[in-house]
């Protein structure tokens, strides 16, 4: 069994959930950040191998082998971090909307859309607790459909679970949530869904941070039938227990008569915002894939 797998099962997140809810902060926190430094030893594990290469390519392949084991340590300690306050405060939606901050941007943008009726496409990369900022919105009353990763193990079908117990509607991605998703978009509504978990045999490799990528466009068939809005959300951690949401820019849809370039040039318009999220904070960035796979035999 794969370390992915192990820390996504039902038991690993029972465990964390069950610590999360017990230890007070001062202890959790120490907790966490002492499991992210035995985690980052093993440097052949497949997740840090893979942080590694993806912090390197933020970087624009500057780092050398010790900048990136820094790096690689906050990356793993600050989703610790994130993992804890997701956990512990999971019973208390007071605590989460006092520990959330929308940003006026993210504010204004969701309320006029939603009163314009503009379907409204919202990306969001994995950046710093990403779970707890999507209670956090729904907490303030908007109604998102969220499509998650596509057939999901033991450990990820409870994660959905306790976000639909937040009134967070979240569907694993398929066709049938895919046409739910398109009424949602016609009708006026929201749809969230993450944007930088690689794909396997994509046949599309736009370009993230300079470089082909497996980051999937699926979602930019969302977009397409009806010319949709767009825009990237990402949360950031301002200080331990303290988060904010952000957004980019509405991002309009670009039409081509190329279907395979339309996905291209528009995913590219998306991930270049994401990219400024990314920048800002490069070790809140909690991508523990390789979106670049190539680089994993050549970085430092």
């Amino acid at each position: 069994m794969k370390f992915q797998d192990i820390i996504n099962s039902s038991f690993a997140i029972g465990l964390v959930l069950t610590l999360g809810r017990l230890i007070p902060p001062k202890i959790g926190y120490r907790l966490g950040e002492w499991i992210a430094r035995q985690i980052v030893s093993f440097k052949d594990n497949p997740m840090v191998r893979a942080v590694r290469a993806n912090q390197w390519v933020v970087s624009s392949k500057k780092m050398n082998s010790r900048q990136l084991d820094e790096i690689t340590l906050k990356t793993f300690q600050h989703t610790a971090d994130c993992l804890y306050d997701l956990y512990h405060s999971l019973p208390h939606p007071d605590q989460i909307m006092n520990m959330v901050t929308m940003s006026p941007k993210i504010i204004h943008t969701l309320n006029k859309q939603l009163a314009e009726k503009k379907g409204t496409l919202i990306l969001a990369p994995h950046m710093s607790n990403f779970d707890l900022a999507g209670r956090a919105i729904a907490l303030h009353g908007y109604p998102i459909l969220v499509l998650s990763y596509p057939q999901p193990p033991g450990g990820y079908q409870w994660q959905n679970k306790m976000r639909q117990d937040y009134g967070i509607e979240i569907k694993p991605m398929s066709f049938e949530s895919l046409r739910s998703a398109r009424e949602r978009l016609k009708n006026g509504g929201l749809v969230l869904t993450g944007m930088d978990r690689p794909m396997e045999n994509s046949n599309h490799c736009p370009r993230f941070f300079g470089y082909s990528s497996t980051v999937p466009v699926t979602y930019i068939s969302l977009a397409a039938i009806n010319r949709l809005d767009m825009v990237v959300a990402s949360c950031r951690a301002m200080r331990k227990g303290s988060y904010i949401v952000e957004c980019s820019d509405i991002i309009p849809f670009t039409p081509s008569g190329d279907k395979n370039l339309e996905f291209i040039v528009n995913a590219e318009k998306v991930l270049k915002e994401a990219e400024k999220f990314i920048t800002a904070a490069p070790e809140q960035w909690s991508m523990f894939y390789p979106v670049w796979p190539w680089t994993l035999e050549i970085m430092p």
